[in-house]
């Protein structure tokens, strides 16, 4: 008898309310856990509670635990949450996800059954839905784009919408830091209604969209910047492995020599250093030294001239030698498992071609084409070290040698499909302007 297929079963559970007492026995933990290690604090500038009928509540991604600053604030309101569906395959959060009746859902991928799901929840259980409109969480501290379709699926259930907008949960774990101890300090989360039917009904999916980039934009560098807000970062130092996100040096342009200890970052090309305090406040090491206001500033200068290469260059290709990793069928993944090897190959992006992997899979060829106009981004969900896309329904991850590579793929893949037009494009907040990034 063959094993039993875990993607088969988990699309096709028929998904109702959570388990009420397990609900709010995590809150309970949570508050005790968490309220002095994150200091939660909760502004109600509009009170989800008040709400008689299903809700949605929309807000920013910027870690893993988003779901306590907006799950804690709003009850008794219990969601279903829309999750990434390669966590429902972690040995770990398995038997949780099922019991919270959690929604699967393919980032950046035309996933019919989170459709359904979603709509029969909210549509005919009456049931209030939360989830992160940019479809990943934050890879520098601020928002990225929300994923086309938000506008068409708010448009489509027309309840009453909130935001939970949080500032500060991406600095106790940035991105670089993923599978490190957890930096503390606090975090400030402010509720309030955004849309109400009747407007959703008047308004265009565009105009939604545009509206929910604007509500949900939060820059954590920013607010810790303006806040004054330290960090404890357990004696590990607060620039280290930073490289993985920042490989491009802000003075020389060169790439992959950036060098981070303690709290130093320095570029190993043209000595570019500066030194970054535990408030995430960067200080140059002297006048010779060029470095971005912030770290947000500073990865949009990365962005900034990626694109200026492509812009520049018809013929633009990118070729890097990776390592292919897929989710197992018929067992769960260990804990820090996201992946098991099953091929190595060369990842090329190209202006005029799109997307392409050459390599093997299971020791036999194998390769994947897309255009840039269909592949808007790649997902980087764990780390700055590891980035996947779904493909034909399936996820395909990818893993580097060398540090900041995963960055470097991504930004790139971004990039590419906004030069040809694509959907995804930058909000319009965001200007592609060099000297944007240097002032204060």
């Amino acid at each position: 008898m063959s094993k039993k297929n875990l993607h088969e079963e988990l699309y096709s559970r028929k998904l109702h309310k959570p388990n009420s007492f397990l609900y709010g026995a995590i809150r309970g933990l949570g508050i005790l856990i968490y309220k002095r290690k994150y200091g939660l604090n909760f502004e109600y500038i509009d009170d989800p509670r008040n709400e008689e009928g299903p809700i949605v509540v929309i807000a920013n991604h910027a870690s893993r635990n988003d779901y306590l600053f907006s799950g804690i604030p709003c009850y008794p309101v219990k969601f279903n949450f829309l999750a990434a569906y390669n966590e429902f395959f972690r040995g770990n959060l398995a038997l949780l996800f099922k019991v919270m009746q959690l929604i699967p859902k393919r980032q950046f991928y035309s996933d019919s059954y989170a459709a359904f799901e979603t709509v029969r929840l909210v549509k005919n259980q009456k049931r209030s839905l939360c989830f992160y409109p940019e479809g990943l969480s934050s890879i520098h501290g601020a928002n990225q784009p929300c994923a086309p379709g938000t506008g068409k699926l708010l448009k489509l259930l027309n309840v009453p919408v909130y935001s939970c907008v949080t500032s500060g949960a991406y600095l106790i774990q940035p991105k670089y830091k993923f599978w490190k101890k957890e930096r503390y300090a606090k975090t400030e989360t402010k509720i309030q209604k955004v849309f109400v039917p009747e407007e959703l009904k008047k308004l265009s999916p565009e105009e939604i969209e545009k509206k929910v980039d604007e509500i949900l934009y939060n820059d954590d560098y920013e607010w810790a910047k303006k806040n004054h807000i330290v960090y404890k970062d357990n004696k590990e130092g607060i620039a280290e492995d930073l490289e993985a996100l920042l490989y491009k040096c802000p003075k020389c342009s060169h790439e992959f020599e950036m060098e981070t200890k303690g709290n130093r970052i320095y570029c190993k090309h043209c000595g570019n250093e500066a030194y970054i305090e535990n408030d995430y406040t960067i200080h140059p090491k002297d006048d010779n030294c060029r470095i971005p206001a912030t770290q947000t500033k500073r990865f949009n200068y990365i962005r900034i001239k990626e694109r200026e290469e492509i812009d520049k260059n018809p013929d633009f290709t990118f070729e890097v030698e990776t390592t292919l990793g897929v989710i197992p069928k018929n067992r769960h993944m260990r804990p820090g498992e996201t992946a098991v090897t099953v091929g190595t190959g060369k990842l090329i992006l190209s202006r005029k071609n799109g997307f392409s992997y050459i390599g093997t899979m299971n020791n036999e060829p194998y390769e994947i084409h897309i255009s840039n106009h269909d592949l808007y981004t790649f997902i980087m969900c764990y780390n700055a070290d590891i980035i996947h896309f779904f493909y034909k329904g399936e996820l395909r991850q990818f893993t580097f040698n060398r540090k900041g590579m995963a960055t470097k793929v991504l930004i790139l893949q971004n990039e590419l499909h906004r030069q040809c037009g694509g959907e995804w494009q930058m909000p319009s907040y965001f200007k592609y302007d060099e000297n944007e990034c240097f002032k204060d």
